[in-house]
């Protein structure tokens, strides 16, 4: 700030027009109103921090209340998978309906298969040459829905 010279410029141009008699109370009030104004500096300071620090606990308050309300949990859901891929393959089937898949029966192949040459595609079973085996089988009846006996169409 001052170096040696110009503190002992200072010091003796203020002996010179304060005097010697005054010097002590100069000097004395001048500290004072350094150690006020240093003291002003500080409150301003710590005012600035407490109110920097106030801004980021709030900060901070926001994004915990985020993560507290099911933010966390959304947020991981959507990077590990965006399109909900996973949960639906996760999710328990709805046994409540039964699906069209599970009510039909398979169509059982021919005990031996017909005549060809080798490495031919074998006939269907059903382009046999009685008509009435080309029918469709019938599908199991469900357990929820009662059994019909077979209509016979002559």
């Amino acid at each position: 700030m001052f170096d040696w010279n110009e503190l002992l410029i200072i010091g003796a141009a203020a002996l010179i027009f304060i005097g010697p008699k005054e010097l002590p109370g100069t000097l004395r009030t001048l500290g004072k109103f350094v150690a006020k104004a240093r003291g002003m500096a500080r409150d301003f300071q710590t005012n600035v921090d407490d109110m920097v620090r106030e801004a980021e606990l709030d900060e901070v308050k926001k994004q915990v209340q985020k993560l507290e309300y099911g933010g966390f949990e959304q947020m991981v859901q959507k990077a590990v998978d965006p399109k909900g891929l996973i949960q639906d393959a996760l999710r328990p089937p709805d046994l409540s309906s039964p699906s069209p898949a599970a009510t039909s029966t398979p169509v059982a192949a021919p005990a031996s298969a017909p005549s060809g040459a080798p490495g031919s595609a074998s006939a269907p079973a059903s382009a046999s040459a009685d008509p009435a085996s080309s029918a469709p089988v019938p599908a199991a009846p469900s357990a929820a829905a009662p059994a019909k006996p077979p209509s016979s169409a002559a």
